[in-house]
């Protein structure tokens, strides 16, 4: 077993590794190919040349690997070159690549005569081959692309934006670029150059270089979770690869030297690795700390906590939005955080709340036609200032103070389109670092678990906006469905008056006649009474007003508004007041609540009718209000969403009755209570407080 081929044969599998993710990650990028197919092409080379090494004796065979190995070294340079202009997205023309591919088909040809490897020669690392009449081309052509190419990266970096993502990307990939040119060494050995093949550290070198960037800086656009303990045992590997190529070629220089191979030697350098080796492994342990964790957050603990300050539905969207910005400004260290949320009638968006930097854009508004809201709603994710090229929206987000910006779009049937509901804006983050993919997806995950929330605050808000026009709406709608009724109701005690006031002159001197108007006029004036009175309470519209009410009044001016429909539905009304007590409430809500209910329970006894009784009675400190219908009863599966806004069992209506009845209970500081269950009817009770004991508004 020839140990020398162990270091090309690690640094093959790595390379194989790296190449295979870069290609998997992304099947339809160029430039992702292409650097797999530069991979493979060291892989070639490296497998071939490991061969070789591994060959004992037969000369004949060990040429044969290092020809096979040459496949792979004639793509080298060409796809090193392919890979770089593509990457820095230079165009030279395509004449020159394909000049260069055009000269690798005769080549490989080539590489299989002695033109290019004529021979081979035994060193202490094992067998190697000599070059041929043209194998300068290959050098030259190595030299030539690789040192043009570690060029075009230099200007590229150079007149990249400093700090940006792909500035540092271009980077590593110089740095990785330049270090790999040093693989030049290995062409000049087949010149007969007793100098140990250093080409397989350059190799290792290079890849080392890309796949930091690919993990730090998420180069070839791979996001790469790295575990400390995966990069740990990496690390234990390699330096255990290390310290056996230092024990093997310096123990062959000392043969060579010496002229024979020293046990001592051997021994000696096994106590050098076991007394240097954990030493180090802790220092460069502490390297890699620093270089892939040192900027890490701890993503769960951070989510956890933003997931229990949003675990109960928001009421409000002011909530979110001094919360958000606060949370992540101290958690990821930014320079400020804003969130900007949608106002729909003034159709902007409007800065609610900020932190550092974002406390003072507080009231900034940015129209909903605005460059930057149209890019979101066409990208529907986030954007990132440094991949805008608009001006106008990098202005819009410089306004903001953001160098991200994070959407919460909403797809509920509510807004019956995609809405961008609000912006969280983040500013740059006091490192300096970039905000890393990882980073991206932590905040596009927090955005997708807040947006329900949002969404719940958001039409909250809007609810409670347009709550009086939603309230008079429904009472309209409630009241333009009892007007016959009420006419109807009218139009009897009117009669009986047009009646008595045509034959008041020639009957008013009858006793009997006289007794019975005095007896039956007040009655119906105070029952038309009673009814224009509950026209008016129901009408007017103004603010909520709590004050001691008698619950009878209430109930029986709602009843003489519903009068028609309760005739016409057939049912019987049986009233039960014995309260004693009166409730602190607003008269004209309260009669809204008990239209809303006796409506209903009419209308669910449908055309048999049935019996509703009203029961109020005294508990402890309320006055409870019971409204008991023999209808069908409802379902659990019902009962549970009676209460939502929009939702109806009725082939017509808004679903907003019981809604806008609960929010105005809850405005009385009172209850509502439901019991119901199919064949059995439904009771509704409301509970609110006594006037002596209740809520001082």
């Amino acid at each position: 077993m020839n140990f020398y081929a162990i270091p090309p044969i690690v640094t093959c599998i790595t390379i194989f590794a790296i190449g295979f993710l870069v290609y998997i990650n992304n099947l339809k990028s160029k430039v992702n190919v292409i650097f797999s197919l530069f991979c493979l092409s060291m892989v070639l080379w490296l497998f071939g040349f490991s061969m070789m090494y591994l060959t004992r004796d037969n000369t004949t065979e060990a040429l044969q690997w290092a020809r096979l190995g040459f496949m792979g070294i004639i793509f080298i340079p060409i796809l090193a070159y392919h890979f770089i202009i593509s990457f820095i997205d230079y165009h030279p023309g395509k004449w020159l690549l394909s000049i260069l591919y055009l000269t690798a088909l005769p080549s490989i040809f080539l590489g299989w005569t002695d033109f290019v490897y004529n021979g081979v020669a035994r060193y202490f690392w094992g067998f190697y081959p000599t070059a041929g009449k043209l194998y300068f081309i290959f050098l030259s052509m190595f030299a030539g692309l690789f040192s043009y190419g570690v060029l075009l990266l230099f200007f590229a970096w150079r007149n990249s934006k400093r700090g940006s993502v792909k500035a540092q990307q271009l980077f590593y990939v110089l740095i990785a670029f330049a270090g790999g040119t040093t693989g030049v060494v290995d062409y000049i050995i087949k010149y007969r150059v007793p100098i140990y093949p250093i080409g397989y550290l350059a190799a290792l070198f290079f890849i080392s270089v890309i796949a930091y960037a690919i993990t730090k800086h998420h180069l070839l656009d791979i996001e790469v979770v790295i575990k400390k303990t995966a990069v740990y045992s990496l690390l234990t590997a390699l330096l255990t690869g290390l310290f056996i190529s230092v024990i093997l070629i310096g123990n062959s220089l000392l043969g060579s030297f010496l002229g024979y191979n020293s046990i001592w030697f051997g021994t000696l350098a096994a106590f050098l690795v076991a007394f240097l080796f954990q030493p180090l492994r802790d220092k460069v342990q502490e390297l890699v700390d620093k270089a892939f964790f040192r900027a890490r957050y701890d993503y769960q603990r951070i989510l956890r906590k933003y997931s229990h300050a949003l675990s109960q539905p928001m009421t409000d969207l002011d909530r979110f939005a001094h919360l958000a910005p606060y949370l992540l400004t101290h958690s990821m260290n930014l320079s400020g955080a804003s969130v900007m949320v949608l106002e729909r009638e003034e159709k902007h968006y409007l800065v609610r709340a900020g932190v550092r930097e974002g406390e003072s854009l507080e009231g900034l508004t940015i129209p909903e036609d605005s460059p930057l809201i149209q890019e979101i709603y066409q990208k529907k994710k986030e954007l990132i200032k440094e991949e805008i090229q608009d001006p106008a929206i990098r202005t819009e987000m410089e306004k903001l103070k953001a160098v991200l910006i994070i959407p919460s779009i909403s797809w509920s049937t509510y807004f019956q389109k995609p809405t961008l509901l609000c912006t969280t804006n983040l500013g740059e983050k006091l490192s300096g670092e970039p905000f890393s993919r990882e980073d991206i997806e932590f905040l596009r995950t927090m955005a997708n678990q807040a947006s329900i929330s949002i969404e719940h605050a958001f039409i909250l808000e809007e609810l409670r906006k347009h709550q009086e026009q939603i309230i008079k709406s429904e009472k309209m709608a409630a009241l333009g469905t009892a007007t016959a009724g009420i006419a109807h109701e009218l139009k009897n005690p009117l009669t009986y008056i047009m009646t008595v006031a045509q034959t008041l002159p020639q009957g008013w001197d009858n006793p009997s006649f006289r007794e019975s108007v005095m007896k039956m006029l007040p009655s119906e004036a105070e029952r038309m009474k009673l009814i224009l009175d509950g026209i008016l309470d129901f009408s007017r519209t103004r603010e909520l007003t709590l004050q001691p009410v008698e619950i009878t009044e209430v109930l029986k001016k709602t009843l003489a508004l519903l009068a028609y429909e309760i005739k016409k539905g057939r049912v019987y009304v049986k009233e039960e007041y014995r309260h004693t007590a009166k409730v602190l409430g607003d008269p004209n809500r309260l009669t809204q609540v008990f239209v809303n209910i006796i409506n209903n329970a009419v209308q669910a006894m449908g055309e048999k009718g049935g019996d509703l009784t009203i029961l109020s009675q005294d508990h402890e400190k309320e006055v409870r209000i019971s409204i008991i219908d023999t209808g069908p009863g409802m379902s659990k599966e019902v009962l549970r969403k009676i209460f939502d806004p929009f939702f109806t069992t009725k082939s017509s209506g808004t679903g907003l009755g019981l809604a806008i009845t609960k929010k105005i209970m809850e405005e009385h500081h009172g209850n509502i209570l439901v019991n119901s269950s199919p064949g059995r009817g439904t009771s509704f009770t409301v509970c609110l407080p006594q006037a002596e004991l209740g809520y001082r508004i």
